[in-house]
């Protein structure tokens, strides 16, 4: 922009005079400034992803947050997410103030007060931009063995053709309603009778119609008509969407280019695929037709093979053009910054009075903000770690750490993958290799950035010089039931479900199945704010987030699942267990409460699990009164004198003695097991909407459902099941209102009623939490309730 204005002479006192230049400022702030021309609306969203406002424009949706220090009205914001219309195939409110994005490979949830409003300007735009698209985008799989058909999966986007002629001397058709039906019939009847004919991937054939719903065209550069290096530049802007970037590297790219093509003449080279010299030959400028770096061109005998391989070393003077084909002029100027930056950061450039984090943050903002960049900076840091000649002696290991770095907060693209991977691969496995460890840490935290997204936070000071000082881990306190300890390396990548899976394998629990019934919890305000965390979160991130909000908080380890038998083997899952459901014993919620005595039955359960609990402590000796006290919920301890009780426990101490305090800890969750409730989450209930539940009242969620228990004697009152629920929505305490509510949406999509539960607790204030991508506020259907460790009644 600033350039423009120079360029025209236009300042406060020159107003713009010509309506061409009038336009070419509006376009150029319509594309440059990401959320200038975007209507905000406030919204959340799970713990870790930070969201507090949303964008929506012309080019699709934004997560925005507001940067730290800058909470006033039109403070700066950071883009955390991007999602192209291209990419969204539906949005839909599944309760009050709730939004669900129905993208191509994920859901996105968020919660705003405007849903309404926003679902249908989002609508709006993608149905503007469905007119007269000639793309349509797979709802279902489509995996027929017939050749002459198009096979897709969801989600891929598919370019409409004209419907394909027969050949000559065929006839082609297929079968309706039981009957043949010729495409040449078909043209006379209409061409959307029951199939289309288009192209991905490079393969053309004809599809059911039923299996696609129109689309917005895939948000790439349109290519040239002739092939040339221009195209290039197409594949180095392909953004947002997955499936856009899938098809320009395989369906509108072709072949890769081998020798005597058209592209090269008779000098091209063919070279090993996947290589990030055949990736340059490809994508690059052509070095022969701007030399840049003080190269000349050679012998016309391996002239190209050289110079691009030139292009992929070490250089000690800055570029003048982007390493990959950029047309924007913008793009470019970006490039030869970015390029500075990574060698200001490898100590290769002077650093002109920044910080060492302020360079790498200035890369990563780069890449985040434009992420035609990303595959850009990856080529770069790759170049100057390549045949490293730097008079500093830890300019090629400070170039690793950057990629190290790079690669765990931003993805590259699908067509620049297999090069990078394979380049790191070459280095991690070549013996003899300097750098061989860092590089398979490089590769491993590029899986894991496209497999879970990346990092959001910035990396603080400490964990920046932690890395450069060749540390990519910490130790992270987590907690378990009943005060038990874990401190866990957390790596740069480490995700929620790393350490579910850690501490389950500990457990000698090895089954995904296992792994979905325990959550990471983050605990804040002295222990009065609970939350879930994403699978998909970064530990660091949350930390990171965390010491900003509340440098007090904590992390727990808990079970909100019990679909998985009990196992007994394992003295840490036993112990864990035995001490996450003791309190909700010792409270009485697992069995009702008598009005008068008790009957011998239940005498002889409790006061055996009361033995148990004695031996489990390691104890040989009779209990005394206090102890039985602890050992006995209060409601049924004062229905019996302390000396029956006594008298009871006397009677069961005598068997308890052969067992080690791990088997009394075994056989209490064995009989506690029993209980209808064993396996639930419960919260005390203040108000409820609906007049069919009598509060106050406790709340027990478990896999059958909502069960509704009284306060004073825990007998069932009203119960919902799982199959009745469609969502759940938490609602945090306003400053109008000191309790947190539930609203819960009952019924099916024609008959749906919905229900309010003003909870007591802050930290009960979420409820039926899904720890899958559904994120938070989402009950499965017709499955199982995914509750939360809180503060019990």
């Amino acid at each position: 922009m600033k350039a423009l204005f120079a360029q025209n002479q236009l300042d406060t006192q020159r107003p713009l005079v010509t309506e061409s230049v009038k336009r070419a400022v509006v376009s150029i702030a319509r594309d440059s400034w990401e959320v200038y021309f975007s209507r905000l609306f406030p919204a959340t969203g799970s713990v870790g992803t930070g969201v507090q406002i949303l964008a929506v424009s012309h080019t699709g949706i934004k997560l925005l947050r507001m940067v730290k220090g800058s909470h006033e009205a039109g403070g700066p914001l950071r883009v955390l997410r991007t999602y192209s219309f291209a990419d969204i195939l539906f949005v839909t409110i599944p309760s009050q103030n709730m939004l669900e994005f129905n993208l191509a490979s994920e859901k996105v949830i968020l919660f705003s007060a405007r849903a309404h409003q926003v679902k249908t300007l989002v609508d709006d735009f993608i149905l503007e931009l469905k007119k007269d698209s000639d793309y349509v985008v797979a709802v279902r799989n489509f995996l027929p063995e017939d050749p002459a058909l198009l096979a897709f999966h969801k989600g891929d986007i598919i370019h409409l053709q004209p419907l394909e002629p027969p050949r000559m001397g065929y006839s082609a058709g297929c079968v309706v309603g039981k009957k043949v039906v010729y495409l040449e019939e078909l043209r006379r009847r209409g061409p959307d009778f029951g199939w289309r004919f288009g192209t991905i991937h490079g393969r053309v054939g004809r599809f059911p119609s039923e299996l696609v719903q129109p689309a917005a065209a895939p948000d790439f550069l349109q290519l040239p008509a002739e092939p040339g290096r221009g195209r290039a530049a197409a594949v180095a802007a392909a953004v947002a969407s997955t499936a856009a970037a899938r098809e320009v590297g395989r369906r509108r790219e072709g072949p890769p280019v081998r020798a005597g093509s058209a592209d090269r003449g008779e000098d091209g080279l063919a070279l090993p695929p996947y290589t990030m010299l055949e990736f340059a030959q490809k994508y690059f400028r052509d070095p022969q037709r701007r030399p840049q770096d003080g190269l000349r061109p050679k012998s016309k005998e391996g002239r190209e093979s050289r110079t691009l391989e030139d292009m992929l070393c070490f250089t000690k003077t800055p570029l003048q053009d982007s390493l990959i084909e950029l047309s924007d002029s913008s793009l470019n100027k970006m490039a030869t910054d970015m390029f500075l930056a990574v060698m200001r950061f490898m100590g290769d450039a002077s650093l002109k009075g920044q910080s060492e984090l302020d360079v790498l943050c200035t890369l990563l903002k780069l890449c985040r903000d434009h992420e035609v960049m990303r595959d850009e900076c990856y080529c770069q840091v790759v170049k100057q770690i390549t045949d490293n000649t730097s008079t500093k002696q830890d300019s090629c290991q400070r170039g690793w750490r950057l990629l190290y770095i790079v690669a765990a907060y931003r993805s590259c693209s699908e067509v620049l993958q297999p090069h990078l991977v394979r380049f790191l691969q070459d280095v991690g496995r070549t013996p003899g290799l300097p750098f061989q460890g860092i590089a398979k840490a490089c590769e491993q935290n590029l899986q894991r950035t496209l497999r879970f997204g990346g990092r959001l936070e910035l990396p603080s000071s400490m964990e920046l010089r932690a890395m450069l000082a060749g540390r990519s881990s910490k130790r992270q306190l987590f907690l378990l039931p009943g005060g038990l300890e874990r401190h866990l390396k957390i790596k740069t990548c480490t995700v929620a479900l790393d350490v579910v899976e850690e501490i389950c394998a500990e457990m000698a629990l090895t089954r995904p199945e296992a792994f979905d019934e325990y959550v990471i919890f983050v605990v804040t305000n002295r222990g009065q704010h609970v939350c879930p965390l994403s699978r998909r979160a970064y530990i660091l991130d949350v930390a990171s987030e965390m010491e900003q909000v509340d440098g007090g908080y904590t992390l727990w380890f808990r079970r909100v699942l019990w679909d998985q038998p009990l196992k007994f083997e394992n003295e840490l899952y036993v112990t864990m267990h035995y001490n996450q459901v003791l309190p909700d014993y010792l409270k009485g919620l697992f069995s009702s409460m008598p009005a008068g005595q008790p009957g011998e039955q239940q005498l002889q359960q409790v006061s055996k699990l009361a033995a148990l609990q004695h031996r489990a402590k390691d104890h040989f000796y009779l209990p005394s009164t206090r102890e039985a006290q602890e050992y006995i919920p209060a409601q049924l301890y004062r229905t019996v004198a302390a000396a029956a009780w006594l008298s009871l426990l006397g009677q069961h101490q005598q068997q308890m003695q052969a067992l080690s305090p791990h088997q009394a800890r075994a056989q209490f969750l064995g009989l506690l097991s029993a209980s209808p409730m064993f396996g639930s989450s419960f919260f005390f209930v203040q108000s409820c909407s609906n007049g069919a539940v009598p509060a106050p009242c406790i709340l027990a969620v478990n896999q059958n459902g909502l069960n509704f228990l009284s306060t004073d004697t825990h007998e069932l009152m009203v119960k919902f099941s799982l199959k009745e629920i469609q969502s759940t929505r938490t609602q945090r305490p306003t400053a109008s209102s000191s309790y947190p509510y539930v609203e819960i949406a009952l019924g099916d999509v024609t008959t749906q009623r919905t229900m309010q539960l003003q909870l007591e607790q802050v930290r009960a204030g979420v409820l039926g939490l899904s720890p899958s991508p559904a994120g938070p506020g989402a009950v499965s259907r017709g499955g199982r309730a995914r509750g939360e460790p809180a503060q019990r009644p």
